[in-house]
C-alpha cells in the first residue's frame, strides 16, 4: 500500500495539478496578447473573426478536456483509495461502513452530473453552430438582396438618363426644325417686302435672274400707261376747249343776227 503512494502522487500531479497550472498560465498569456492587440486596434473582417472564434473554441475545448480528464482520474483515485481503505491490508479485516457507499453514490452522482453537463455543452455548441450558420446565411441573403437592389437602381437610373437624353435630342431636333421654318418664313417675307417697296431689282443673287425681266416689264407697262394717260388727258382738255369756243361763237352769231333783224 505504501509503495503505491509515490505512483499515485505522480499521477495526481500529471493529471490534476499540471492541467490546473496550465489553465492558470494560458489565460494570463491570452490577457497579454489581448493587451498587445488593444494597443494597435484595427477592424477585422468576417473571415478573420470566424478564424479567431474557432481557434478560441479549440483552445477552450482542449482546456475542458484536460480538466475533465483530471477530474476523472481524481475520481478513480478516490475510488481506489476508498476501496483499499475498505478492504484493508493483508493482516487487516475488511471494514463495513456506510461512508463507502456514500462516497460511491457521490462519485456516481458526480459522474452523472459531468456527463449531463458535457451533453448540455455539446448541445449548446451545436445550437451555437446552427445559430451562427443561420446568421451567416441571413447575412449572405441580405448582401445578395442589397446587391440586386443596387443593380436595379443603377439600371433604372441608366434608363431614365437614356430617356432624358433621347427626349432632349427630340426636343432639340424639333426646335431646330421650327427655327429653320421660322427663318425661311421671315426670309420670304423680307424678300417680298423688299420687292414691293423698292420696285427695283432685288439685291439677292438667287432671285435676281428670276425677277429682273418681270420688274423691267412692269416698269415699261407703267411708263406706257402713264404717257397714254397724259396724252388722253390733253386730248380731252383740247376737245373741251374747242367745244366751249364753238358754243361761244355760235351764241355770238345768233345775237348779231337778232340785232340785224
Amino acid at each position: 500500500m505504501a509503495s503505491c503512494f509515490p505512483i499515485l502522487s505522480l499521477l495526481l500531479f500529471l493529471f490534476i495539478i499540471f492541467p490546473m497550472i496550465s489553465l492558470k498560465i494560458c489565460p494570463s498569456l491570452h490577457f497579454q496578447v489581448r493587451k498587445k492587440m488593444s494597443e494597435h486596434p484595427r477592424p477585422h473582417s468576417e473571415e478573420s473573426k470566424a478564424r479567431i472564434g474557432s481557434s478560441v473554441r479549440r483552445v477552450w475545448c482542449k482546456r475542458l478536456k484536460c480538466k475533465r480528464l483530471g477530474e476523472r482520474f481524481f475520481l478513480s483515485w478516490m475510488k481506489s483509495i476508498a476501496e483499499a481503505a475498505r478492504k484493508g491490508g493483508s493482516d487487516q479485516a475488511e471494514l463495513e461502513w456506510d461512508s463507502y457507499d456514500k462516497i460511491k453514490q457521490e462519485i456516481a452522482f458526480e459522474q452523472l452530473q459531468w456527463t449531463t453537463e458535457e451533453a448540455k455543452g455539446k448541445e449548446k455548441a451545436k445550437e451555437r453552430a446552427a445559430t451562427a450558420k443561420a446568421e451567416k446565411i441571413v447575412r449572405i441573403a441580405q448582401k445578395i438582396k442589397e446587391q440586386e437592389e443596387k443593380e436595379k437602381a443603377k439600371e433604372q437610373k441608366r434608363k431614365m438618363q437614356e430617356k432624358s437624353k433621347k427626349d432632349e435630342k427630340v426636343a432639340d431636333s424639333q426646335g431646330l426644325k421650327l427655327k429653320q421654318r421660322l427663318t425661311m418664313i421671315r426670309r420670304k417675307k423680307s424678300i417680298n417686302s423688299q420687292v414691293i417697296i423698292q420696285g427695283d431689282t432685288a439685291h439677292f443673287p438667287a432671285l435676281e435672274k428670276l425677277n429682273i425681266e418681270l420688274i423691267k416689264k412692269e416698269k415699261m407697262q407703267s411708263e406706257v400707261s402713264l404717257a397714254e394717260q397724259i396724252k388722253a388727258a390733253k386730248s380731252r382738255r383740247a376737245e373741251s376747249i374747242s367745244a366751249k369756243v364753238l358754243a361761244v361763237s355760235s351764241s355770238i352769231l345768233s345775237y348779231s343776227e337778232r340785232l340785224e333783224d
